[in-house]
C-alpha cells in the first residue's frame, strides 16, 4: 500500500549499492575496452603472449604509463590474466575469441565501439523523454553503424546461405535459377553481398535510408566486385510496389522503423503472389514479465532500445515505437496478417538474439 512504513533493510541497501557500483564499473569498462579494441591492444597482446607494460608500449609505440594503468584495469575486469611473478599480462584463447576474432560467433568487441558512439545521444535523451521524439539512426554517427555492422557479421557470412535459406520453401531453387531480391534496411550490405555471391544468376537490391550505411554498403560492393548487387536510397527511390520481387529480406529492421505497418504493406506490395519474405527480428516474449524473468539479454536489449532502437522508432511524430523487443512472434504474425499476408512460419533456426520467420502472401 502507498505510504506504508516498512523497516529499512540495511543489508538490502548495501547489496543494491554494491550492484550499482558494479554497473558503473561495467559502464567505464565499455569505454576503456573500446580504447583497447580501437588501438589494437587486444590483438597485440594476443600476438605477444605474456607481456609487460614496457613490452606492450614498445610493440605499439604508445606511452608506457597509460598502457600500465589500462592493463591493470583490464586485469581487474578479468579481461586479461595476470602473472604476479612476471608482472605480466595475457589474453586467454577464449577472451581472444570474443575480443579479436571477427569470424567467431562469440565476437563481441565491436559492441564497445557502438556503445562509445552512443555517448553523444545522452544529451538528447532528456528532450526525447519530454517531447516523445527520438533520434534517427544516422544521428548517432558512423561509429554506431560500424560497430553494429561488425557485431552482426557472423550470421550473414556463415549461417544465412548455409543454414537459413535452405529452410525456406523453394527459395534456394528460385535463387539458383535467377530471382529478383530486395534486402530492405540492408545496412552495410553484408547479407546482400553474401547472397549475391552464392547466387550469381539472381539480382539483388539493397534498400536503405541511413546515409552512413549506404556509404558503407557501396564501399563493400566495390570491394567485393559483384555486378549483380545495387543499393538505393529509399528516400529517393523507395521499394517498388509492382509485385516484381521473388524474395525480400529484412534483418532486425521492422522494430526500428517508426511506421512498421507501412513497411510491411510496402513489402507485401513488392512481392510476387508466390514470393517469400524472410524476416529476422529480436527474440522476445510478448509479455514484459516473461522477458524480465526468462530473457537473460533483456537488460542489454531494453537499454539498447532506449538509446537506439525505440529512439529510431520514435524519431518521427506518431512513430509506433516498437523497440528492440517489440516485434515478437505474436506481434509479427498479427501485423503481417493485417497487411494481407496469409502464411506465417517460424523457422527452426534461431540463435540467442534472433528469431526467423518465413512470411508469404
Amino acid at each position: 500500500m502507498p505510504g506504508t512504513q516498512t523497516e529499512f533493510d540495511h543489508e538490502k541497501a548495501q547489496r543494491f549499492a554494491a550492484r550499482t557500483g558494479q554497473q558503473l564499473a561495467a559502464a567505464i569498462n565499455c569505454y576503456l575496452s573500446y580504447i583497447g579494441d580501437d588501438l589494437g591492444l587486444y590483438r597485440t597482446i594476443l600476438d605477444l603472449g605474456w607481456t609487460t607494460s614496457d613490452e606492450l608500449a614498445q610493440a605499439t609505440g604508445l606511452h608506457e604509463r597509460w598502457i600500465r594503468e589500462w592493463l591493470r584495469h583490464q586485469a581487474c575486469n578479468q579481461h586479461l590474466d595476470y602473472d604476479v611473478e612476471k608482472d605480466a599480462f595475457s589474453l586467454s584463447p577464449e577472451a581472444g575469441t570474443v575480443l579479436c576474432d571477427e569470424d567467431s560467433p562469440y565476437y563481441f568487441a565491436s559492441g564497445f565501439q557502438a556503445f562509445a558512439a552512443l555517448r553523444s545521444s545522452l544529451d538528447r535523451l532528456p528532450q526525447a523523454f519530454s517531447t516523445g521524439l527520438g533520434m534517427r539512426f544516422d544521428e548517432h554517427g558512423p561509429g554506431c553503424a560500424c560497430g553494429i555492422e561488425k557485431l552482426n557479421n557472423y550470421i550473414p557470412r556463415f549461417e544465412l546461405v548455409q543454414s537459413i535459406l535452405p529452410q525456406l520453401d523453394g527459395v534456394c531453387e528460385r535463387l539458383e535459377e535467377g530471382a529478383r531480391v530486395a534486402d530492405v534496411g540492408c545496412g552495410a550490405g553484408l547479407a546482400l553481398l553474401n547472397m549475391a555471391k552464392a547466387f550469381p544468376s539472381s539480382t539483388f537490391t539493397g534498400v536503405e535510408i541511413s546515409t552512413h550505411a549506404i556509404e558503407r554498403a557501396r564501399s563493400n560492393i566495390e570491394e567485393w566486385g559483384l555486378s549483380n548487387v545495387s543499393i538505393q536510397d529509399a528516400r529517393e527511390q523507395p521499394l517498388a510496389s509492382d509485385r516484381s520481387f521473388d524474395f525480400v529480406t529484412t534483418f532486425d529492421v521492422v522494430h526500428d522503423t517508426p511506421f512498421p505497418d507501412r513497411l510491411i504493406a510496402e513489402i507485401y506490395s513488392a512481392l510476387r503472389p508466390d514470393g517469400t519474405w524472410l524476416c529476422s527480428d529480436i527474440r522476445s516474449f510478448p509479455k514484459f514479465a516473461d522477458n524480465l524473468a526468462e530473457n537473460p539479454g533483456a537488460p542489454l536489449l531494453y537499454g539498447f532500445s532506449v538509446m537506439v532502437c525505440m529512439s529510431s522508432a520514435m524519431s518521427e511524430p506518431g512513430g509506433a515505437g516498437l523497440g528492440t523487443l517489440g516485434f515478437n512472434s505474436e506481434v509479427a504474425q498479427e501485423m503481417t496478417g493485417a497487411a494481407g499476408f496469409t502464411r506465417f512460419r517460424k523457422l527452426e533456426y534461431e540463435n540467442a538474439i534472433n528469431s526467423y520467420y518465413e512470411i508469404r502472401p
